[in-house]
């Protein structure tokens, strides 16, 4: 079931199963849109299906920048992350939009096979971007803790594209994760009322 997060035993292999979950629950909120719907606000809120790709697409990439900086990688942040504003999307098609946020994806599995593998400790220290939402004096986070915090952020904007993606047409969670993953839907309220 693509909904529940794969098992894994270890603390490397776990993180990275429950970040590459949330990161798919995510993508498959907006399977099957219109590039209309990507860009359509359906509530109250000033996010689209495509602003949360996107942002959580970058937001993954860029504490992935602060993660290769603690094996000697520059921290150079981007401006998404210290101040905010990232690159204007109106336009974009959602095959366009999907494809930078898969390949941002991909870097970040990359990533994440390397941690799990021990060529990136868990203990080493990320520098904190300059940032005006961060405290000033706050100055490196454990990579383990990066990720508990990708894995929390990234399940918080699962949860807006989900609430996003059923105003739009009604279809939720498990639906999507069955369609997204080539599979015909299961009406879980039906089963859970026939027993």
């Amino acid at each position: 079931m693509a909904f529940l997060t794969p098992n894994a035993t270890g603390e490397a292999p776990v993180l990275a199963s429950f970040l590459r979950n949330q990161l798919a629950q995510v993508r498959s909120t907006t399977h099957g849109l219109s590039d209309a719907d990507w860009h359509r606000r359906s509530t109250v809120s000033a996010f689209t299906l495509a602003d949360l790709i996107d942002h959580v697409g970058l937001v993954a990439q860029q504490y992935g920048v602060g993660i290769e900086a603690t094996v000697g990688g520059s921290a150079e942040y981007s401006r998404g992350i210290t101040e905010g504003e990232p690159d204007p999307i109106d336009g974009l098609t959602g095959e366009q939009l999907l494809a930078a946020f898969d390949e941002r994806v991909a870097g970040v599995s990359a990533q994440l096979d390397r941690i799990v593998a021990g060529e990136i400790p868990l203990d080493g220290k990320v520098p904190v971007p300059a940032a005006p939402w961060f405290p000033a004096d706050l100055t490196h986070w454990e990579v383990r803790w990066v990720l508990v915090h990708l894995c929390t952020e990234i399940a918080r904007h699962a949860g807006h594209a989900d609430i996003i993606r059923e105003a739009i047409d009604g279809k939720q969670a498990y639906e999507l994760n069955d369609l997204a993953d080539g599979i015909e839907p299961v009406d879980w309220q039906a089963l859970s009322q026939e027993g």
